[in-house]
């Protein structure tokens, strides 16, 4: 709480601090030398601000998890397109080597395009790698189709330049 000592105004009443929150995670907190970042970054393409929770299943968990990670998945994720697309423009963009910008403007487009317009029908991959394309020419990183292609999985040129036409 933040309020001027002169008039008594309360000039901010919630401080968030959104420095980074370091904790150690070993038996002995106090002399632990192994400080571990909590908790992950948020996203402000997705609704919930990739604030989820997602049970996984895992070997050896047992039914209960096995059961509790069946039933969230019979809910419905409105944003499960969006971070599989997501996930498939990171994987392209690091086999490219390319700046986290890049990887950054092709998720807006992607989700842009994924709102505005409708991407029923067309090629899933073809649609990440030309959100892509499109972006490095943005940031002024051009990159040709056929480098694109070469790290897209399950597409080819024309199904890009396709996709390309679509978005443009």
């Amino acid at each position: 709480l933040f309020f001027s000592r002169e008039c008594g105004l309360v000039l901010e009443a919630r401080c968030i601090d959104e420095s980074t929150e370091w904790r150690t995670f070993s038996n002995n907190e106090s002399t632990g030398a192994d400080p571990v970042r909590v908790g992950g970054p948020t996203n402000p393409l997705l609704r919930d601000g990739g604030l989820s929770t997602v049970i996984g299943k895992g070997e050896n968990c047992g039914s209960a998890a096995t059961q509790l990670s069946r039933l969230q998945n019979r809910g419905s994720n409105p944003d499960r397109n969006l971070i599989m697309a997501f996930g498939a423009i990171a994987e392209m963009a690091d086999r490219l080597g390319l700046v986290p910008t890049i990887k950054d403007r092709a998720n807006e487009i992607y989700r842009d395009i994924a709102e505005l317009k409708s991407i029923r029908g067309r090629s899933a991959s073809a649609m990440h790698s030309a959100c892509l394309y499109i972006a490095c020419r943005q940031e002024d990183k051009p990159r040709t189709i056929k480098e694109i292609c070469a790290v897209a999985r399950d597409t080819n040129i024309r199904e890009i330049g396709r996709c390309f036409k679509f978005i443009v």
